[in-house]
């Protein structure tokens, strides 16, 4: 039994009786792996279109050593507190995986995803296991927010995400690089307001009550296949640690220094931060109270703004974009600690982040124009992003208008959303992409490591 309190770890969600069957939701095991091979090897046609794209072929991305990979890796996120990655069991055996990933417990968010069995998809299992833990995240976790991104091309899933409730908000261009490119997807949402009455469990159940969509069948006797053998657990959990163990020492590390400037406005630098800067940092997100937390008092937000929280802040983000503060770069105008660029919520498969731009609002707007677009470039060129976001009140005309000038485009209203500014209301998402070149794939390097 845990001790830290978000951590996620050893979370076991039903039994539930859906049609005569039996629903679990539980951890992933190392014993799962031929379970999880064969199916996954067998539905190639149905999952790999909309899985991540890889240079590896199929069968090579399901070996021993990815399965042991995966199971790691969950388990610290759940420990972390930042995913809940399960195993679907029907009538005690392997059907497929459900997650809720990315959780954000400041922010109240999560993002959801699933694949199941193809012998067993059509008949209500999907969506009770996608009940259980929406149930989860927001009685349990206290979400607000979960969303599930959706190629517009899986027709399947876009209907049970509407059957249980979410609905569409916007079409992300080029959000995922999947079956071999990045592709446009819709995002779905859900939030506490759409929340049945009696949850989603009972509310799914009703549903399957009064519309039989014919009896699931069996799950088939699992046929004898690969095995996890010792010396693969061995040598892959050896290799797991050995890169969180160096990745221990990031924070020690002496980041690569950025200095931006625009010829067209020299006085206008974006750079990185220093620890000295704290005095100034302090006067500048003092000065930008009424842009960065209008509903906070005054007095609060001054307080919130001493030398322990630069400390605790400057440490977070030191790594830079990998970190769990992101990137962030000094604005100053002619020396001057006029505001910050950021860029975080890295993902690393899709090479995705979150832009957040602020200054004191006594600048005028060609500041921050001028200082999102030095951090687009950089985004974009040594970075080696593909996409860039950001989420603007829908009020907010001078903020649409500078990301319009950036050359961002707005692909719908994300609903119930919590700005950096801790205000929860509909915000428009706005982004900007550029195309991967393609040589490139998600498992391919990328210049991330170059510049952090």
């Amino acid at each position: 039994m845990t001790t830290r309190p978000n951590s996620l770890v050893r979370i076991e969600l039903g039994p539930v009786s859906l049609r005569g069957r039996s629903v679990v939701l539980r951890p992933p095991h190392y014993a799962d792996y031929h379970h999880w091979r064969r199916i996954r090897l067998r539905d190639q046609r149905f999952i790999e279109p909309f899985w991540y794209s890889s240079t590896l072929d199929w069968t090579a991305r399901h070996s021993g050593t990815h399965w042991v990979r995966e199971c790691l890796t969950g388990r610290a996120e759940a420990r972390a507190g930042r995913r809940l990655a399960t195993v679907i069991e029907v009538d005690g055996r392997f059907a497929g995986q459900v997650e809720l990933g990315s959780i954000d417990r400041a922010a109240g968010a999560a993002e959801l995803g699933i694949w199941i069995d193809a012998e067993l998809a059509r008949h209500g299992i999907g969506g009770m296991a996608a009940a259980l833990l929406l149930d989860f995240g927001f009685d349990r976790i206290g979400l607000s927010r979960i969303t599930a991104p959706i190629s517009p091309d899986n027709v399947a899933a876009a209907r049970g995400a509407a059957e249980i409730g979410f609905r569409r908000e916007a079409l992300m261009g080029r959000y995922f690089d999947v079956g071999g490119g990045r592709r446009d997807h819709d995002l779905w949402a859900l939030t506490t307001a759409d929340r049945p009455q009696a949850g989603f469990v009972r509310f799914w159940l009703d549903r399957y009550d009064t519309a039989d969509p014919g009896a699931a069948p069996a799950p088939p006797d699992e046929a004898t296949g690969a095995s996890l053998s010792t010396l693969t657990l061995l040598l892959a959990t050896a290799r797991y640690y050995t890169g969180r163990l160096i990745h221990l020492f990031d924070p020690l590390r002496r980041p690569r220094s950025v200095r931006l400037a625009d010829p067209d406005h020299p006085t206008v630098v974006l750079r990185t931060r220093r620890f000295g800067d704290w005095r100034r940092w302090r006067v500048a997100r003092v000065g930008a109270h009424a842009a960065l937390a209008p509903e906070a008092d005054a007095a609060t937000w001054a307080r919130q703004h001493s030398f322990p929280q630069w400390v605790r802040q400057f440490l977070c983000s030191r790594p830079g974009l990998r970190s769990a503060g992101g990137l962030v770069l000094v604005i100053e105008v002619a020396g001057v600690y006029s505001g910050e660029a950021k860029l975080f919520d890295l993902d690393m498969f899709d090479r995705n982040a979150r832009m957040l731009v602020w200054t004191d609002p006594t600048h005028p707007d060609l500041l921050r124009t001028t200082a999102t677009r030095l951090l687009l470039t950089h985004a974009f060129g040594p970075l080696g992003l593909r996409r860039v976001a950001t989420a603007i009140s829908p009020d907010d005309q001078r903020s649409a208008e500078i990301a319009t000038h950036a050359g961002m485009v707005c692909e719908g209203r994300m609903r119930a959303y919590l700005a950096p500014t801790g205000h929860r209301t509909d915000h428009d998402l706005w982004a900007i992409t550029t195309p991967a070149p393609p040589e490139q794939s998600a498992d391919s390097p990328t210049p991330l490591s170059e510049v952090e």
